[in-house]
């Protein structure tokens, strides 16, 4: 099976976003999943508020898989259910959010990559698509290594993202998403120090 895309696939993914279109979507979902430079150069260029949009979806589902693989393990009422998603949901998007701005600063600011905010930022959302795995997490016979393994391929999915947006190359790209997530790692532990 071959890693590139047909004519018409690659030209229904650089042009701009107009409506919504599921097939795209999965498209670059499953295009960012498997790496393809394609996919991140066309989330890169493509600033239509529907791949925006598309972005924050993609990190909203993860969100909700991750929280009802989470309260699928542990017997909730329908409130507390209902409230460890919509948390969960809050949470994926704020710490990408949040992600996204530290991995912009470090690769703007030390690394002197080159890109817009949104054109980094919805690679980087897009990076989450295997998070949808996530709700496997509430299967106990794989709960153990599952999410490790989902954790991994979203990590290394950010690395050719800011390789492929930022046009940095595979080192510096590592090197960035080391130093955001050693950022991110403190500034984590210290809330949970204040806040505990």
């Amino acid at each position: 099976m071959s890693n590139e895309l047909s004519e018409p696939q690659l030209q229904s993914l650089t042009r701009p976003s107009t409506r919504f279109e599921l097939g795209v979507l999965f498209r670059r979902m499953a295009g960012v999943a498997k790496m393809r430079r394609e996919a991140f150069i066309d989330l890169k260029q493509d600033n239509s508020r529907i791949t925006n949009l598309e972005a924050i979806a993609v990190v909203a589902i993860a969100g909700l898989s991750l929280g009802l693989g989470e309260a699928l393990v542990f017997p909730l009422s329908a409130l507390l259910m209902i409230a460890q998603l919509v948390t969960s949901i809050a949470l994926a998007l704020l710490v990408t959010a949040s992600w996204s701005g530290l991995v912009y600063l470090i690769g703007t600011r030390i690394f002197k990559g080159s890109t817009d905010f949104p054109g980094m930022a919805r690679p980087i959302f897009f990076s989450v698509t295997p998070g949808f795995l996530f709700v496997l997490s509430s299967i106990a016979e794989v709960r153990q290594f599952i999410s490790p393994i989902i954790a991994g391929w979203i990590i290394i999915i950010n690395v050719f993202a800011l390789k492929h947006s930022m046009g940095f190359s595979n080192q510096k790209s590592l090197v960035t998403v080391t130093v955001g997530a050693w950022i991110m790692i403190f500034a984590l532990g210290t809330l949970g120090l204040l806040s505990g």
